[in-house]
């Protein structure tokens, strides 16, 4: 159960409203500043033990356990032991779910950053060990150690992982096309004009090869902040369609789009609107980059399950599509991933792979020139119309 799940139920047992895990700006109001009670409750725990000596067992999601261990490590918590040991919970507990029984001593010192992974059957014998290491929670720690020369602290902008547009509202911003003809997921027929209309493909789309599968996505501005009451004369069918289904969006509920102007859409910026991209699906547990280019001169866009880069040259992207493919990238990325996670691959993982220290490990210095030639995406992406006349 977590603590939006109560809130959804109108539960008042919550705990207190407090930033515990750190999180900045955005993160800490949206998804990311969302927590498993259970994970609450094992720190409170924690807190009431670091200063005695004591032995802490207990049953839990295997995501909930690496966070907590994460956090405490960053803490420098004087965790004694750590331990993670898996168990099929389906056959224990009827329940579906990646479960293991962490254990945590406290004695007053403080061990190294990391822990063993075994099985409960099988105690011994440990699977993996995951760490912190270079302040990153590592999933395979001796995996990380042969490739770490490949990690950045920082990516440059112009070479950064960007998440699709976000707009919590499906049924009004997505459509397919038949034909001519534009559809909305309420099944209505809808004739706006193409001018705020883009390609989309969803996160199934881009995880099953990338290929066009004639859906599309009404992208309200350009950057953050935009001014959208300029649709009412740059394009007055799309606002007389946005006025026309505005209760279902001004019903969304994240607090992202409160303070900013209304039909406001989030995830978007110069790179949004650039020809060429890689693309890689958050949900699926494989590492498969996609080149993605556009579609009837338009650039395309995802949903916010998929997280790209973007550049103005095809040559650029195909040859970084040639480098994330590898073995060493798959390696290297693997390390970081935990694979029973809801969303395993993160833009945080994305974002510690330098391309060009990957492009040197590989042998393909000749080609740097073209990783060094990125620039940032500008504001002259403004693309054509998509079918020239309104649908």
């Amino acid at each position: 159960m977590t603590n939006a799940q109560l809130g959804t139920l109108g539960s008042a047992n919550l705990p207190m409203k407090t930033n515990f895990q750190n999180h900045r700006g955005l993160d800490a109001i949206t998804g990311k500043g969302n927590f498993d009670i259970a994970e609450w409750m094992v720190h409170h725990l924690i807190d009431l033990l670091r200063s005695r000596t004591a032995t802490l067992a207990l049953l839990m999601k295997h995501s909930v356990a690496r966070k907590i261990l994460s956090h405490h490590w960053q803490l420098r918590t004087p965790l004694a032991r750590p331990r993670v040991f898996l168990f099929d919970a389906k056959h224990h507990f009827d329940v579906s779910v990646d479960a293991v029984l962490l254990v945590l001593e406290f004695s007053g010192q403080t061990s190294a950053l990391s822990c063993p992974v075994s099985t409960l059957d099988r105690p011994e014998v440990n699977l993996t060990k995951i760490a912190l290491i270079d302040d990153c929670l590592v999933a395979d720690s001796d995996a990380y150690d042969e490739l770490r020369h490949l990690k950045q602290s920082v990516p440059p902008p112009a070479l950064r992982w960007r998440s699709g547009t976000k707009h919590d509202c499906t049924q009004v911003m997505e459509f397919s096309r038949c034909g001519q003809t534009l559809s909305n997921g309420l099944g209505e027929r809808v004739e706006i004009e193409p001018d705020y209309l883009y390609p989309l493909l969803k996160g199934s789309a881009v995880a099953g090869g990338g290929q066009s599968d004639s859906r599309y996505m009404l992208v309200t501005q350009k950057t953050p902040g935009d001014d959208t009451s300029v649709l009412r004369a740059n394009a007055p069918a799309t606002w007389d369609y946005l006025l026309g289904h505005a209760r279902l969006l001004d019903a969304r509920g994240s607090s992202i789009y409160k303070k900013r102007p209304r039909f406001s859409v989030f995830g978007i910026g110069p790179y949004t609107f650039t020809p060429w991209k890689i693309a890689i699906c958050a949900l699926y547990k494989k590492l498969a980059f996609q080149l993605v280019g556009p579609r009837d001169g338009r650039p395309v866009v995802f949903d916010d399950t998929v997280y790209y880069l973007s550049f103005d040259q095809e040559i650029t992207a195909r040859f970084v599509t040639e480098l994330l493919n590898s073995s060493a990238a798959t390696s290297f990325l693997s390390a970081f991933i935990f694979w029973d996670n809801k969303r395993p691959i993160t833009v945080e993982i994305l974002n510690r792979l330098s391309l060009t220290a990957l492009a040197s490990h590989l042998g393909r210095n000749e080609d740097l020139a073209l990783l060094h030639s990125c620039k940032s995406a500008s504001t002259d992406h403004l693309p054509g119309p998509l079918f020239g006349a309104a649908v």
